[in-house]
């Protein structure tokens, strides 16, 4: 079964199951005072969620009419812990997102408190956005929007950025930045700029280089999230790198939070040994609730040669869709690869490292502890399965299109889940879920932000400890920088949907007679 992960939540499909002797809706209508979205999250959770098992018994009553309320009510304490699983009562925005043509400004943000004043901190910013368009870049402070200054909010001990900030930074209408930079331990005023958010495609390959250092030949990419829209640009940077020869390769994902599945198998096909590539090896096994797996791998045995692949709980090496060029034309086949990663690194940016260990013997991890999102997710839909421009399904349909009356559609149609169904693991079925997270090869930290550099810039320390390991040249080590007197406090965003982000399964071939079987194999 071909499948898109969201390497950060498992999307959970939810449906909706009859079992009326009347020929008419497949929603249960026995009481009709049921909100409608609830039951349909009930009927996908208590089939598909990775812990269904705890929802069977939590069927909605006539007292859930917040299907949002009812939806986070019934999730599994350590999803609810780590927010991986989340619903949506806006499916094309979410669909839009995955995509990566959301409504923005293009950049990615920290906070910080430095003295008494909040400041947003540019991490990085999508080429070609309205933010790159209008100058702004990594190391950027924001202090003002609309000629007020950033502030913040407490709440439960914590600091948080105001909602009023929150909406302006990543709302949907133009906003006039006041942007500093430091100078020493000062922050200095830089620029004033007017920019208004639209829907450009953002290009996760942010940064790519490569470096000549005596006698090696570097590559380096920064890739900020898996994007399948973008794959190609993988296969041009993969193509240069293979056309200098280079001798070794960093892979930067310090800061990306993962995205669909079948991205971090295009990129890793360029990575792994050739011959993992041509015999198309097995490269994640997926784990799913028990009625999953054992139907999964039952109907996989039962199916015709050319119908196996919607059961199959692998996914394998060299594998890439109709759109996309053959990953083994760039593939570098080295021995080793450099792959930096930290605590704000998940889901496909761990499954990459984590993945590639059984066919490559030195995958070199640099950086902290990545975030530990060691499962998978799917969108789950009532009954639209969003089918892209290569006829892959990027949602699971729980209910029969046609068996639905029009105010069923009109109630359900913008709703969807992404509900953690599955935990991934390697070719030998291993997972990390007992660590929470990768432990580094060798453990190094970007630092506070006045040690951060422009990406690719060698004095990075941890690019700079990457090209250290690789050319054993001392003047690359990174060194302990100088305390400045510099008071600084990390700020938390309230609604971060984007670390919430699962591994995304996007290309999953089940169907709504899929579901019917699996609802009568629970009775």
């Amino acid at each position: 079964m071909k499948k898109i992960l969201f390497l950060g939540l498992i999307a959970v499909l939810f449906s909706f199951i009859l079992t009326s002797c009347e020929k008419d809706s497949p929603v249960d209508t026995s009481n009709d005072t049921i909100n409608p979205v609830s039951q349909f999250v009930y009927d996908g959770m208590s089939t598909y969620y990775l812990w269904a098992n705890e929802v069977v018994n939590k069927k909605p009553t006539v007292a859930d009419t917040d299907p949002e309320a009812y939806f986070y009510r019934i999730l599994n304490s350590t999803d609810t812990q780590h927010g991986w699983s989340w619903i949506t009562d806006d499916v094309d925005a979410l669909m839009a997102d995955f995509s990566g043509e959301s409504l923005s400004f293009g950049y990615v943000l920290s906070f910080y408190l430095i003295g008494n004043d909040p400041y947003a901190y540019i991490k990085y910013v999508y080429p070609n956005t309205p933010a790159a368009k209008a100058g702004l870049q990594r190391l950027d402070f924001i202090g003002k929007l609309n000629d007020v200054k950033l502030s913040t909010v407490q709440q439960n001990g914590y600091t948080y950025i105001s909602d009023r900030d929150y909406d302006l930074l990543f709302g949907n209408s133009a906003v006039k930045f006041t942007t500093y930079k430091l100078s020493g331990t000062t922050l200095v005023q830089d620029k004033e700029v007017t920019i208004t958010p639209d829907k450009t495609p953002k290009d996760p390959v942010i940064y790519s280089n490569i470096y000549t250092i005596g006698e090696k030949r570097i590559g380096y990419l920064f890739y900020a999230d898996f994007v399948d829209d973008f794959d190609y640009r993988l296969y041009e940077v993969f193509d240069a790198f293979k056309t200098a020869e280079i001798t070794d390769l960093v892979l930067d994902l310090r800061y990306n939070h993962g995205g669909a599945v079948t991205s971090a198998i295009y990129l890793s096909s360029m990575i792994a040994p050739r011959a993992a590539v041509e015999n198309k090896s097995p490269f994640i096994v997926m784990n799913y609730n028990d009625l999953l797996n054992r139907s999964f791998d039952k109907w996989y045995n039962e199916a015709a040669e050319a119908d196996k692949y919607k059961y199959d709980r692998k996914d394998y090496l060299g594998t890439y869709t109709s759109s996309n060029k053959n990953p083994l034309d760039v593939n570098l086949d080295l021995k080793q690869v450099y792959i930096i990663a930290t605590d704000d690194s998940y889901s496909a940016a761990e499954l990459t490292i984590f993945c590639l260990k059984p066919y490559m013997k030195n995958v070199i991890h640099i950086g902290n502890k990545t975030g530990g999102k060691y499962t998978a997710s799917w969108t789950v839909h009532a009954y639209n399965t969003f089918l892209d421009e290569n006829g892959y399904d990027r949602a699971i349909p729980v209910y029969d299109e046609k068996e639905l009356n029009e105010e069923e559609k009109l109630a359900l149609k913008n709703w969807a889940m992404q509900p953690i169904v599955a935990i991934f693991g390697n070719a030998n079925n291993e997972n990390f879920s007992a660590t929470d997270g990768l432990i580094p090869n060798h453990e190094i930290s970007e630092g506070p932000y006045y040690e951060w550099k422009p990406i690719g810039d060698l004095k990075d320390k941890l690019l700079g400890q990457a090209i250290y390991l690789i050319t054993e040249d001392e003047s690359y080590k990174p060194a302990t920088a100088a305390t400045r007197s510099i008071s600084a406090k990390t700020i938390k965003v309230k609604n971060d949907a984007d670390i919430a982000a699962p591994l995304r399964l996007n290309d999953v071939k089940l169907t709504p007679e899929d579901f019917n079987r699996l609802r009568d194999l629970q009775k």
